[in-house]
């Protein structure tokens, strides 16, 4: 029991550096000093802010009203609505500014968390552990997608599925059975469809690298029935978690535009280059001369810290044992289907879900992932004194002294010799009022050939420290340099990437002038309803997500857009559709107008009833989108509603006073969320349980 209890205390200890460690190293956005710019929250966050105030009103948050006349957000993939942490936030603190931060950072400490776990399952060395984990924390993947949310969410969760999913192949029991299912279902619910897709033929080619491994040791029948029987009960607890989010799913997928295939040219955009790769060993290199790199910034940074990059190449030298055999076939397939090209088209046409991916570099998480195990198994050969060396360490810390050290001098000859840059620029930059505008001006002056030489001269340095770690086998002086190195690497890249020039508190200032909770809107013509100016839309996205008005004039860029709300606005855009009649009333109104009243008794986005006086047979017009499930009532009896126009709801009305209720009931998708909450309720009790007797 003391045992436990010890190293416990160490696991602990450990986590509280990772804390500690990531904020510093994201300092400008764990301050909140600075905003997660762009998709963080103009894309992810909307959703999470519309969950957090139906809850607090009272509403499960199944129909969005907000977002391009309406969507159901139960299949919203980029809205974490399947993910329990969610509702947690959703339903306790609610989605502000502040926390949606948070939580995103919460993502980046589990995947260093779960990475720290996952090296302590192949039984490496303590400070191996955390440098591996402050790898990941800190990876270029990390910082170049803080403002892709669901991107991190899946990140945070694939070593848990990778640490787990090794214990049920190697230590089989029911409880790591059920644990691996709810860990698979973490990272499903919360992850960027690319990262679920890239983790199935991850886990299936672990498998069946096990799988045969395991042949060699052990009696086929025996092995098959051994592995067989853990899968079916991992199977088994994952289909019945996953039973809201398949019906879910399955509910919007034939209606959505993303539902299907993507074409061969969108699936090849924003690859991580060949090029990029050199951000392994120079990451700040990354954040100019978009012509060299050529694609988005985002994808372009893979840096893993100075010590494993090296042992990465030691690795492809000395001894291999067949496990980073797999790591590095696994490792460089990723990084080919990453890169786009010719590997993604051959993917495209012959491989299963792989044509639904459109942004290849997500895919490089996978080949960051088996690079630094991989590495991390090198290095603890020889901090165990294990190695068997083929070449001498010294000579790859030389080589990569003698490649950081030319670039760094051909980057400061070369901004002398031009006057461009930061060295002739300091001026410019003195003269700027406030910290975010003297960064801003930083970002503007700064060239490629001044990353070169900023971050060769660290790099430098940081290799001089590492090998004298090496040289006087001061192992946990390492771990302290290897942090050192990844929070510059971070603090570099992350005003690049990472933020904008607005704090979280400007943010939260323009939020909270967003009604609160979920208001009856107001019946006037839609072009009239609350805008925001251009600034505010490119910090929090479009106002009509926010301004609890139903309906906008215009199209709003969002992932998630119905197929019949494509076609009404695509008609729109090309002039062959007149939507004057649509926004000149209110969202609901009725066909013939003349003489009628509509008064709006209650609303909520799933039940609204309207009170009508007629003076002849008309029409209802609610301007949501047609999808199944919406129903209405008069009296006691329920219809289907019809289509009016392309997309919006009709509903027939007789003449004289009548009052319609229209309501939205997806029964099966309600029942799927109970069963699935229910199950993963009892399932994490149990699991609380059976730890708890651990002796």
């Amino acid at each position: 029991m003391q045992k436990y209890a010890s190293k416990d205390k160490q696991h602990y200890r450990s986590i509280l550096f990772f804390l500690v460690v990531m904020l510093i190293a994201y300092l400008p956005a764990t301050s909140f000093m600075f905003f997660l710019k762009n998709d963080a929250f103009t894309g992810y966050f909307p959703p999470k802010f519309f969950m957090s105030e139906s809850i607090k009103s009272g509403y499960l948050p199944l129909w969005n009203p907000y977002i391009n006349f309406g969507i159901p957000q139960y299949g919203d993939i980029s809205s974490g609505f399947w993910n329990p942490i969610t509702w947690i936030i959703a339903s306790t603190t609610g989605y502000n500014a502040y926390s949606f931060t948070v939580e995103v950072f919460l993502y980046v400490l589990i995947g260093g968390v779960g990475f720290y776990k996952l090296t302590e399952a192949f039984d490496l060395q303590p400070s191996v552990q955390k440098i591996s984990a402050l790898a990941y924390m800190c990876s270029g993947f990390m910082v170049g997608h803080m403002q892709h949310f669901n991107w991190l969410s899946g990140a945070a969760f694939f070593p848990w599925c990778f640490w787990s999913y090794h214990l049920l192949l190697t230590r089989y029991s029911f409880k790591v059975a059920v644990q691996t299912a709810l860990l698979f279902y973490l990272l499903v619910a919360s992850a960027h469809p690319g990262i679920t897709i890239g983790t199935i033929y991850f886990f299936t080619a672990y498998f069946f690298f096990y799988t045969i491994s395991a042949i060699h040791k052990d009696r086929f029948l025996h092995t098959i029935q051994k592995i067989g029987t853990s899968h079916l009960w991992f199977l088994f607890f994952l289909l019945l978690f996953s039973v809201g989010l398949i019906i879910g799913y399955t509910d919007i997928l034939p209606f959505f535009t993303r539902g299907d295939k993507v074409s061969l040219i969108a699936s090849l955009g924003n690859p991580t280059t060949f090029q990029s790769w050199i951000s392994i060993i120079l990451p700040f290199v990354t954040v100019k001369n978009d012509v060299f790199f050529h694609t988005d910034i985002a994808m372009r940074n893979s840096y893993f810290g100075i010590i494993l990059c090296i042992m990465l190449f030691v690795a492809l030298f000395n001894n291999k044992n067949a496990l980073q055999y797999f790591l590095w076939i696994v490792g460089l397939l990723f990084l080919l289907l990453s890169s786009g090209g010719v590997f993604k088209t051959f993917a495209f046409n012959y491989l299963p879900f792989l044509g639904y991916v459109r942004l290849n570099g997500e895919f490089r998480i996978f080949t960051i992932s088996c690079f630094i195990l991989l590495s991390a198994m090198e290095l603890d050969k020889y901090i165990t004194n294990k190695k068997i060396s083929k070449v001498s360490l010294k000579s790859f810390f030389v080589i990569f002294g003698v490649f950081i050290g030319g670039m760094t001098i051909f980057g400061c000859i070369t901004s002398i010799f031009n006057r461009t840059g930061i060295l002739f620029n300091f001026q410019q930059i003195s003269i700027q009022q406030g910290i975010s505008s003297k960064l801003k001006c930083l970002i503007d002056v700064i060239g490629f050939h001044d990353t070169l030489w900023i971050q060769g001269a660290i790099q430098l340095v940081l290799l001089f420290f590492v090998y004298e770690c090496f040289k006087n086998r001061k192992w946990h002086v390492l771990v302290k340099v290897v942090a050192v190195d990844l929070i510059i690497a971070s603090l570099l890249n992350m005003p690049f990437t990472g933020v904008g020039r607005a704090s979280v508190a400007d943010v939260q200032t323009v939020l909270n002038n967003s009604p609160k909770g979920i208001p009856k809107p107001l019946l006037q013509p839609i072009a009239q309803n609350d805008t925001a100016s251009a600034e505010v839309n490119l910090m929090v996205g479009n106002w009509s997500f926010y301004n609890k008005q139903i309906g906008s004039t215009s199209r709003v860029l969002y992932p998630i857009i119905l197929k019949n709300t494509n076609e009404y606005f695509n008609r729109i855009e090309q002039s062959t559709y007149n939507n004057q009649v649509c926004t000149n009333n209110p969202f609901v109104f009725l066909k013939d107008s003349a003489a009628s009243v509509v008064e709006l008794i209650d609303y909520s986005p799933q039940k609204i009833r309207i009170r009508i006086d007629a003076v002849q047979n008309n029409s209802l017009i609610l301007q949501q989108n047609n999808y199944p499930h919406w129903y209405y009532s008069v009296g006691n009896r329920r219809y289907p509603v019809s289509s009016y126009g392309i997309n919006f709801l009709k509903v027939p009305v007789t003449k004289g006073i009548s009052e319609i209720t229209l309501l939205f009931e997806p029964k099966w998708v309600v029942f799927g969320m109970a069963f699935s909450a229910l199950a993963i309720l009892l399932c994490v009790i149990m699991l609380l349980f059976l730890y708890s007797k651990k002796t």
